[in-house]
């Protein structure tokens, strides 16, 4: 299980073998807890790379979340192809400084 450390400014990247970047028109990363959306970020927040999109999470919104929670990609392409990634699951994990710096 992978992990994030509250408080931290993690980067999310998905990288994509067989579809092409520059083809996706929307995107949405979404963290979920408990069966609820904690943090969505779209395409217009992402840094997008020749094979990748990656996130950036802020200090704020890693001390948003605790415990484990699931993180997944949804895409859309400029033909109306639409997927999804597997979800996965992260564990946020206590800081000694639980607070933006």
């Amino acid at each position: 299980m992978s992990r994030i450390i509250r408080g931290t400014t993690p980067t999310i990247t998905y990288t994509f073998n067989t579809v092409d970047v520059s083809k996706i028109t929307d995107a949405f990363m979404t963290i979920k807890r408990n069966g609820t959306v904690t943090i969505e970020k779209d395409l217009d927040d992402a840094t997008v790379g020749e094979k990748d999109l990656s996130w950036t999470l802020t200090q704020s919104e890693t001390l948003s979340v605790s415990g484990d929670a699931c993180i997944m990609l949804n895409w859309k392409t400029n033909d109306g192809t639409r997927g999804a990634s597997a979800e996965t699951v992260v564990r946020f994990i206590p800081n000694h400084k639980e607070e933006v710096i």
